[in-house]
């Protein structure tokens, strides 16, 4: 039977009384778990078995990186030299540590573990952050060289969540997730600008052959 078929018929029997509201959304759950059964899903460049086995391994994915940024931008903080990024820094240090608290939040709501572990990207990404040896101009060319164009850096994950049908609740996460990674990676990018100049960080960019993730 088709599927709009059927949830216009348990629309038609809620709106006329004949199943109450909780029947009603007992039904749709069921009909959209049903839909998911046996369907591949496409995300960030690999093929899932269900929506449901994407959002978890995707989440506790983010989950791990966010750890590993927090880390990295609170050991950024402690030694950072230039005093008009400092506190934007820590604003990054502090977004990274509630994304992971709501990451694994959701992770405990959808019954899964946290297995991910920090990327040997990510590991570098934090040597690079936390080392007193290079300068914080250096650093913010280096953040710089790996998403030089935020929103197409971030597009694989607005597609994530906009390919999400079942699971609303994550998605309307991920879409608060990525602005915030947005509005991060953006100032970024201008303070970058405003302390190397942008011929600098075109040098950087074409420098750098790799992005993390």
């Amino acid at each position: 039977m088709n599927r709009d078929f059927e949830f216009r018929q348990i629309l038609r029997a809620y709106r006329a009384g004949i199943i109450s509201e909780e029947a009603f959304e007992r039904e749709t759950a069921a009909l959209c778990a049903n839909d998911s059964v046996g369907r591949e899903f496409i995300a960030m460049g690999q093929a899932y078995p269900s929506e449901r086995a994407a959002i978890i391994a995707i989440l506790d994915r983010f989950r791990a990186g966010e750890a590993n940024g927090r880390v990295a931008f609170t050991k950024w903080v402690e030694q950072c030299q230039t005093e008009c990024i400092r506190s934007g820094l820590r604003m990054i240090a502090e977004r990274e540590g509630y994304h992971v608290r709501v990451f694994e939040a959701r992770l405990r709501d959808l019954g899964a573990e946290c297995n991910a572990e920090t990327t040997e990207a990510g590991r570098r990404l934090t040597e690079r952050l936390s080392s007193p040896n290079i300068s914080d101009k250096e650093k913010l060319l280096y953040l710089a060289s790996l998403a030089p164009n935020p929103e197409e850096f971030f597009r694989p994950f607005c597609e994530f969540a906009a390919n999400i049908k079942d699971d609303l609740e994550t998605r309307e996460l991920l879409d608060l997730y990525i602005q915030d990674e947005l509005s991060s990676a953006n100032w970024l990018l201008r303070a970058c600008a405003a302390l190397n100049g942008d011929a600098q960080i075109a040098v950087s960019r074409d420098n750098s052959a790799s992005a993390f993730v």
